[in-house]
């Protein structure tokens, strides 16, 4: 079946039942099926883990920055700063791509990739000499393992957080 024989198959199964509550929301069901194929999600999601990357690479820019080209280290807030961005941002992405219903094996898939990217980023940073004191970030395979899986946690942990949030929303708009 086609998305479009399953729309026209929900909306028919609402028409043929007295229940008023239960066919509004299989219409509300099926207004929301995503149209988009595997292909289409995993490709959203490799923009969103490189916008993701882009984004951590400006945070380690700042840090470097901070701290006067790696002179002197970062104060207790511009760590804590630093940290928490670092924490958000991967989290956020989550919660967009669940918002827009994107596949959450495709979203593992693409942001598994994100420290290759973020070590891609940062050694074209180093080659053209763009700041001075510049290493570009280690790409030892515990940090790459390690950051591909905090990286892609946090996203997964953000589309959980999402439809948790909205789950809770959909209860308080629809008392049963």
């Amino acid at each position: 079946m086609n998305h479009d024989d399953w729309k026209t198959g929900m909306r028919n199964e609402a028409d043929s039942i007295g229940d008023t509550r239960w066919a509004t929301q299989t219409r509300r069901a099926a207004a929301l099926l995503p149209r988009r194929t595997v292909r289409g999600d995993a490709l959203l999601a490799a923009g969103a883990a490189l916008g993701v990357a882009v984004t951590l690479l400006g945070l380690i820019l700042a840090a470097h920055l901070l701290t006067g080209g790696g002179t002197h280290a970062p104060t207790r807030p511009q760590q804590w700063w630093l940290g928490l961005n670092a924490g958000l941002i991967p989290l956020i992405a989550g919660m967009i791509l669940a918002a827009d219903r994107a596949r959450p094996g495709a979203v593992a898939a693409a942001f598994l990739t994100t420290p290759l990217w973020w070590g891609l980023l940062t050694h074209l940073v180093g080659a053209f000499g763009l700041l001075p004191g510049w290493t570009a970030w280690p790409l030892s395979p515990t940090a790459t393992t390690l950051a591909a899986l905090g990286v892609t946690g946090l996203t997964l942990g953000g589309m959980g957080l999402f439809r948790s949030v909205q789950g809770g929303w959909t209860c308080l708009r629809n008392p049963a």
